[in-house]
């Protein structure tokens, strides 16, 4: 099973740039598929969790929730996985599953683009045009000491 891009998430559900162009499988995933990757999601493997969290997201093979897709998307971003760090910057700008964050946005698009997705500089700095310079400082410095495996808090999350 190919999983959709991020890119498409972000045009069709998150209202990214129009300017992205995108290519897409355009299978769909069934229950069984969705079972067979919360099985495998629930054992730590960061791109199931990525395709369940895309399942979720365009309730297909399950019930669309926004927040269940927010929370396997955080828990593969949380483990490197450069696509789910770039959902998750979209969670974040204002994807409806979590308040908006700028400086946690600004945060995953930077680990994104770190992780190799060239377009996630072009969202960070997006993200950057409406934030304070205290705001930009912060968001690099949770960027910068961010690790593989470190979840963030709660408390950050209901900023």
């Amino acid at each position: 099973m190919k999983a959709l891009t991020v890119v498409i998430i972000a045009s069709l559900v998150f209202c990214a740039p129009p300017s992205f162009s995108f290519e897409y499988d355009e299978a769909t995933t069934t229950s069984q598929d969705v079972a067979n990757l919360l099985i495998l999601a629930k054992k730590g493997d960061a791109e199931a969790q990525y395709n369940l969290a895309n399942a979720y997201l365009k309730g297909e093979g399950v019930e669309k929730n926004e927040k269940e897709a927010a929370k396997w998307f955080e828990k593969s971003a949380n483990q490197d996985y450069a696509d789910a760090q770039m959902a998750m910057g979209f969670v974040y700008r204002g994807g409806g599953a979590r308040p908006m964050n700028k400086v946690l946005s600004y945060m995953w698009f930077d680990l994104a683009a770190k992780n190799g997705d060239d377009g996630a500089y072009e969202l960070r700095n997006d993200v950057a045009w409406s934030m304070t310079e205290s705001e930009i400082d912060e968001a690099r410095e949770k960027s910068h000491k961010w690790k593989p495996g470190q979840e963030v808090s709660d408390e950050e999350n209901n900023n």
